[in-house]
């Protein structure tokens, strides 16, 4: 059932660049090696979501982050839900 509420704040989901994946890539890399935090910005199902961590692991076959939270939690991030990386 349509929730005109709920519905409003639904945000459509736009197609990163190739400029944006090399920003996003560098960020990483770069939080990675120095062992940083980073926050993601997530679509999830018309919304958008905050995690912040630590990227632990890059999984290129299945195309992943796995990022461990600030309460321990391991979160799996596709690649494809990104829509924004950056220190917080």
């Amino acid at each position: 059932m349509w929730n005109p509420e709920k519905d409003q704040n639904r945000w459509k989901m736009k197609f990163i660049l190739p400029e944006q994946i090399e920003e996003i890539e560098y960020t990483v890399a770069a939080a990675m090696s120095e062992d940083l935090y980073l926050s993601f910005d997530l679509y999830d199902n018309g919304f958008v979501r905050e995690i912040t961590g630590k990227v632990g692991y890059v999984d290129h076959l299945r195309k992943k982050f796995r990022v461990k939270d600030e309460r321990g939690d391991t979160n799996f991030i596709r690649f494809a839900d990104i829509i924004n990386v950056k220190t917080p």
